[in-house]
């Protein structure tokens, strides 16, 4: 029932999503509250976040945000250039005057990027148009997509059991 009623809902066009580690944590922190409640633990008991995900057969919601972000991406790069969502993907690479002042705005192509760097093992990044093409190349070849995909969700799901291990010493 979780699954269907508040997960749904909670994740509604997540693939558009551009979020801070702070806020993925809170997402994070907010869906085991919930399993917790649903499960039936609560203050006096202590479970790890990975026993609780092994007992509800779940998994962190940022992980399943990311799966959809780079299924959507991967979508719109195999579609033609003329439609909206790969105009707003290439002019977002044009140069536009004084660079901005401030903090860096989180925004999809960001996220996205830094998705990508955490990846040890490949050269791909997402910083120019250029960067694009190369990725369209790659999202034409669906294997070779779907290798990258999970690659991606392996490295995060890497760095988040390092979160949690570093969470209980």
């Amino acid at each position: 029932m979780e699954k269907s009623l508040v997960k749904s809902v909670l994740t509604y066009n997540c693939s558009t999503w551009a979020l801070t580690q702070a806020e993925e944590k809170k997402l994070d922190a907010f869906h085991r509250k919930q399993l917790k409640r649903v499960v039936g633990i609560r203050y006096p008991v202590k479970i790890t976040n990975k026993a609780l995900y092994k007992q509800c057969n779940e998994r962190p919601l940022s992980l399943y945000v990311l799966e959809n972000r780079w299924r959507l991406f991967g979508r719109i790069l195999r579609r033609d250039r003329e439609i909206p969502a790969n105009k707003a993907m290439e002019g977002f690479f044009v140069p536009q005057g004084d660079k901005y002042r401030g903090r860096p705005i989180t925004t999809l192509p960001v996220v996205l990027n830094n998705d990508l760097s955490r990846l040890e093992s490949s050269n791909y990044c997402l910083k120019t148009s250029k960067d694009i093409e190369n990725l369209k190349k790659i999202a034409e070849q669906r294997d070779q997509w779907r290798i990258l995909c999970t690659g991606i969700r392996k490295e995060a799901e890497a760095l988040q059991s390092d979160d949690y291990d570093a969470e209980r010493r």
